[in-house]
C-alpha cells in the first residue's frame, strides 16, 4: 500500500513537472529550477554559481535534508557540451523526482547531491533558436581560423528547411561513399576493401571567406568541456586561448574546490567510462604527470561500472572515449575524485519482428556504424524529423557539380525525445540510490581502555571503513586538494597526551581496511575521538578515562 501511495504521488507530480514536449530553454530551465526549490525549500537549495559569457545565470542546486555541508556528497554535472541535451534534462528530472518521492528523499538524510544541471547555457540556447544547428561553443567571439576575422565563415541553410546538416558532393578526390547498410548514411571508403572515394563530405554553409575550408569561423565560441585544466588541447577549435579560460568553467571549478565534501563527480555527457570501465595502463602512470587512471582507481571503477550496469540494465552503449581538456577527466586527475561520465542514454540495438514459429527472438546483426544503428532505431520507433532528405541544391562553391543536402538531424543522435528520457532517468535514480549505499562509511570500533596506574588510561581503537567503496581515489592521495582521513583526539585542560599523536592523517582506506591506534592519556573523565574526513563524513565517540 505504501508502495502505491509513493508511486502514484511521483507520477503526480511527474506529470505535472515534465509537461513540456521540448528540452528547456534556460527562461524554462530557471523557472523549473526555482519552482522545484519553492516547493522543497526545505529540501533544496537553488544558487547561481556564476555567469555565462552571454549573461545567463549557471545555476547549482543542493539537495539535502540538514546541514549539506557537513555530509558526504555526490556531484552531477551536465550541459558542459552544449549539443548535449538529454544530460541537462536527466539531471533536471532527477532532481524533480528524488525530492518528490519520501522513499528516495531519505538518502539526502545521509547524503548530499549537487547538480549543476546547465554548464553552457549559451551553446544550448541554440536548440531552440530559428537556425537549428549543434553547438558546443559559448557566446564568446573567437578567430577560430585565426585570421584576424570574427565569425566571418558562418553556416548557411542552403535548403532553407531551418536546420544545418550535411552536404555530399560528387567528385572523384572525395573519401566517402554511400554505405551499402544504409543508403542514407555516407561512410569513408575502405581502400583494403577495393572501394574507392566518390563524394566529398562538408557541414552545410558557403566558404564565405574563400580559404578553401567551410564554416571554420562561425558563431559560437568555446565549447565548456573542451576548456578544463587536464590535458587541454592547446590551439584547438572550440578549446578556448587557455585552460579555464571562461567565465563558466571558472565557476564551476571554483565551486568544485570549495566544496570539500564532494566524494564523486558523474558528468552527465558525450562520453563515456560507466558502463565500460577505463582499463589500467602501467605504463601511463609512471610519467611524470600521470596519463591513466591509477590501478586501485581502475579496480573501484569495474566495481562502479558493474553496479551502473546491473542497476540500469542499460547496454551496447556505443564508443564515447574521453576527449581533451573535457570537465570529467579534470574532476579525476586534477580534483581528485572518483570521476565517471555517461550520456545518460543511447540508441538501443532493434530488435528483429518476433517469428511465431520460434521462441526466441534474436536481434538485427548491430552495426558498427553509429549513424546506421541510430537511423535503425529511430524508424523502428517511427520518429519523423531524425532524418533529413538528401536534396539536390545549387552551390555556388560548386558549379558544375551534383550537391546534396541532407542527413541525420542536428541534434537528433543524441537528444531523443522527451518522452525517452523518463525512463532514463529512473534507471539512473536506480543507480544512484544504489551507488549512495556503497559510499565509505567510517566508523570507531573496538574502543578498549585500560588502566595502567594511576591517573594514567591506555585508549585503544580501530577506525574501519565499513562502506563498499575508499574513502577515496588512489589519485586523490597525490592531488594536494583533498583530505586525508583524520583521526583526532581532544582532550579537555586538564587531561594530557602522554603517547601518541593528537592528530593522525593517513591516505584513502579501502573497504573494509581498518586502522590502529593508541594513546596513554593522563587524567579522568571523558575524551572524545573523531575520524574521518569531509567526503566520508565525520564519526564521533566519548571514551571515559578510567
Amino acid at each position: 500500500m505504501k508502495k502505491t501511495f509513493i508511486l502514484a504521488g511521483l507520477l503526480a507530480f511527474s506529470s505535472c513537472a515534465f509537461a513540456q514536449s521540448s528540452y528547456s530553454t534556460h527562461a524554462q530551465l530557471s523557472t523549473r529550477l526555482k519552482t522545484l526549490s519553492s516547493k522543497y525549500a526545505t529540501t533544496v537549495k537553488l544558487e547561481s554559481i556564476g555567469k555565462s559569457k552571454g549573461g545567463k545565470d549557471i545555476f547549482a542546486l543542493t539537495l539535502s535534508k540538514g546541514d549539506a555541508s557537513n555530509k558526504p556528497a555526490i556531484a552531477i554535472l551536465a550541459g558542459a557540451d552544449g549539443a548535449h541535451l538529454a544530460g541537462t534534462e536527466v539531471a533536471l528530472q532527477l532532481a524533480e523526482k528524488f525530492v518528490a518521492s519520501d522513499s528516495l528523499a531519505k538518502v539526502l538524510e545521509s547524503k548530499t547531491f549537487y547538480i549543476i544541471p546547465s554548464i553552457n547555457p549559451d551553446a544550448q540556447e541554440q536548440f531552440s533558436a530559428k537556425l537549428k544547428f549543434e553547438r558546443s561553443g559559448n557566446d564568446v567571439d573567437t578567430d577560430d581560423d585565426r585570421d584576424g576575422r570574427l565569425n566571418e565563415d558562418p553556416f548557411e541553410d542552403l535548403n532553407n528547411d531551418g536546420q544545418i546538416t550535411w552536404m555530399r558532393i560528387e567528385d572523384p578526390t572525395g573519401a566517402y561513399i554511400i554505405s551499402k547498410e544504409d543508403p542514407r548514411v555516407m561512410v569513408k571508403a575502405d581502400p583494403s576493401k577495393g572501394e574507392v572515394g566518390k563524394y566529398i563530405l562538408l557541414s552545410e554553409g558557403i566558404d564565405n571567406d574563400k580559404d578553401g575550408v567551410f564554416n571554420e569561423d562561425g558563431v559560437g565560441g568555446v565549447n565548456i568541456d573542451k576548456n578544463g585544466t587536464y590535458d587541454y588541447p592547446f590551439f584547438t577549435q572550440g578549446s578556448g586561448e587557455y585552460a579555464a579560460s571562461e567565465s563558466e568553467t571558472k565557476a564551476l571549478l571554483d565551486f568544485l574546490y570549495t566544496t570539500k565534501n564532494i566524494y564523486a563527480v558523474f558528468t552527465f555527457g558525450p562520453a563515456n567510462n560507466l558502463s565500460e570501465a577505463t582499463k589500467f595502463d602501467k605504463s601511463k602512470t609512471l610519467k611524470r604527470i600521470v596519463t591513466g587512471i591509477l590501478e586501485k582507481d581502475a579496480s573501484v571503477g569495474e566495481q562502479i561500472t558493474k553496479l551502473y550496469n546491473t542497476q540500469t540494465g542499460l547496454k551496447d552503449a556505443p564508443a564515447m572515449p574521453q576527449t581533451k581538456g573535457n570537465l570529467s577527466q579534470t574532476a579525476y586527475y586534477h580534483y581528485g575524485r572518483l570521476s565517471f561520465s555517461t550520456p545518460t542514454w543511447w540508441a538501443p540495438k532493434v530488435s528483429a519482428p518476433k517469428d511465431s514459429t520460434k521462441k526466441e527472438v534474436k536481434d538485427i546483426k548491430a552495426s558498427d556504424n553509429e549513424d546506421v544503428r541510430f537511423l535503425k532505431w529511430a524508424d523502428a520507433q517511427q520518429l519523423k524529423g531524425s532524418f533529413i532528405s538528401w536534396q539536390k541544391i545549387n552551390h555556388p562553391d560548386f558549379p558544375n557539380q551534383t550537391v546534396e543536402v541532407g542527413g541525420i538531424a542536428p541534434y537528433a543522435k543524441l537528444n531523443p525525445p522527451i518522452s525517452y528520457l523518463n525512463e532514463a532517468t529512473d534507471k539512473h535514480i536506480k543507480f544512484f540510490k544504489a551507488f549512495a549505499s556503497q559510499m565509505p562509511d567510517v566508523q570507531i570500533l573496538n574502543i578498549k581502555t585500560e588502566s595502567v596506574s594511576a591517573g594514567l588510561t591506555r585508549v585503544t581503537v580501530q577506525v574501519t571503513n565499513k562502506g563498499l567503496l575508499p574513502t577515496g581515489s588512489e589519485i586523490g592521495d597525490r592531488v594536494r586538494w583533498v583530505q586525508k582521513v583524520r583521526t583526532e583526539v581532544k582532550t579537555s585542560s586538564s587531561q594530557t597526551i602522554i603517547s601518541g599523536k593528537k592528530v593522525n592523517l593517513r591516505g584513502a582506506m579501502s573497504a573494509g581496511e581498518s586502522q590502529e591506534y593508541s594513546w596513554l592519556i593522563s587524567g579522568s573523565g571523558n575524551i572524545t575521538i573523531e575520524a574521518g574526513n569531509a567526503m566520508t563524513g565525520i564519526k564521533t565517540v566519548s571514551v571515559a578515562l578510567k
